[in-house]
């Protein structure tokens, strides 16, 4: 099966401000295809990111939003004259209606440690994970701890309303060489959300 090449690593907004695009972008995801271009693209049947080594292979109905996704945000990011270390990695979603009950979409993104130097691993862990999830300012419980592939996650689950639509969220975040790295998972029902969540054994890292 081919493996998408790991895409260049994207700069935008502050740490703050581009971790809120990056929640609107995993939760709103056909504003974005609106605003970037008019076609849908071929689905992506794997992703590979040599830089922090790992595989993962996403859903096979998903459509790769990465390159005009971070276009928009890096838009964003130069109106409001800030820069951030961080990398939108991979943003897919399964179509323009995030309205419909099965609708989903998934974010992988990576943050480097050192900008929470602050906080220990686990808070950092939480606090981009409360950040990618769109649940900054709730407590969702203590995360579960899951070993995938020799490498430690942080799980958490999120609740968040759009539009008057309650989405789920799950996302799953390491440190992997020296950076934070989350793979964020919504959709507008359990079971698809369930199914987002199966994908991640197989994530492997090397």
């Amino acid at each position: 099966m081919p493996i998408r090449d790991e895409i260049k690593p994207k700069r935008f907004a502050s740490i703050n401000r581009a971790l809120t695009c990056v929640v609107v972008l995993a939760l709103s995801l056909p504003i974005l295809w609106a605003q970037a271009e008019h076609h849908e693209p071929s689905p992506v049947p794997g992703y590979q990111n040599a830089q922090l080594g790992f595989r993962y292979r996403p859903p096979h109905e998903m459509h790769d939003k990465t390159d005009s996704s971070a276009a928009v945000l890096e838009d964003q990011a130069r109106n409001l004259h800030t820069e951030s270390r961080l990398q939108l990695l991979l943003s897919m979603s399964s179509g323009p209606d995030d309205r419909a009950a099965g609708w989903h979409s998934l974010t992988i993104v990576a943050c480097p440690r050192d900008a929470f130097s602050q906080l220990d691993d686990v808070s950092a862990e939480a606090k981009m994970s409360f950040w990618v999830g769109g649940a900054s300012g709730s407590n969702p419980g203590p995360a579960r701890s899951v070993l995938i592939s020799g490498q430690t996650f942080s799980v958490f689950v999120f609740a968040v309303q759009l539009d008057g639509v309650r989405k789920g969220s799950v996302v799953w975040t390491t440190i992997r060489d020296g950076k934070l790295l989350s793979f964020a998972f919504a959709a507008n029902s359990p079971e698809q959300l369930k199914a987002l969540a199966e994908t991640m054994k197989t994530v492997q890292f090397y």
